[in-house]
């Protein structure tokens, strides 16, 4: 028996138990991938990519416009292997379909990247990220968004 997919309802549960101000945004058509997000925004969009490192799940979470510099990985976290996660895993690690993935609220607590750009950003700068379902986005204050993740800040960005 498969299990249950999280989804946005599941995002939108845990992030109000957590207190701070979100929105979560349904779309008429799926925003998979960044740059389809971005023409329905009027933010910064940021994904979070899961890669396998040394058969271990990392959660690299970065702008959308950018891409996860597989080498820089392998240098900072010694890792002989590092590729990026298939589509079942990414539904094992996470509970969310890929496309779909939040960058907290995950199924279970996965090491987390957040790249150096991000950091940079203004505080009250709205971004755009997963939203548990291929047809939400999750609108959220970086402030907000670093709060309540776990995470490590690298330039891991090509």
């Amino acid at each position: 028996m498969g299990e249950k997919l999280l989804d946005e309802k599941y995002l939108e549960n845990y992030l109000n138990k957590l207190g701070i101000s979100f929105q979560i945004i349904k779309y008429e058509k799926p925003v998979m991938s960044a740059r389809n997000a971005e023409e329905h925004t009027d933010g910064i969009v940021a994904k979070s990519i899961i890669l396998i490192c040394n058969n271990k799940p990392l959660l690299c979470f970065l702008l959308g416009k950018n891409m996860v510099d597989l080498d820089k990985i392998k240098k900072y976290f010694n890792c002989n292997e590092v590729r990026l996660a298939k589509a079942k895993e990414v539904k094992e690690i996470t509970g969310y379909d890929i496309g779909s993935v939040p960058p907290v609220g995950l199924k279970q607590k996965i090491r987390t990247i957040v790249d150096k750009s991000i950091i940079e950003l203004n505080d009250n700068q709205i971004i755009y990220c997963g939203g548990g379902s291929h047809y939400h986005l999750l609108r959220i204050s970086k402030k907000d968004l670093l709060k309540i993740m776990e995470y490590e800040v690298y330039d891991i960005k090509v």
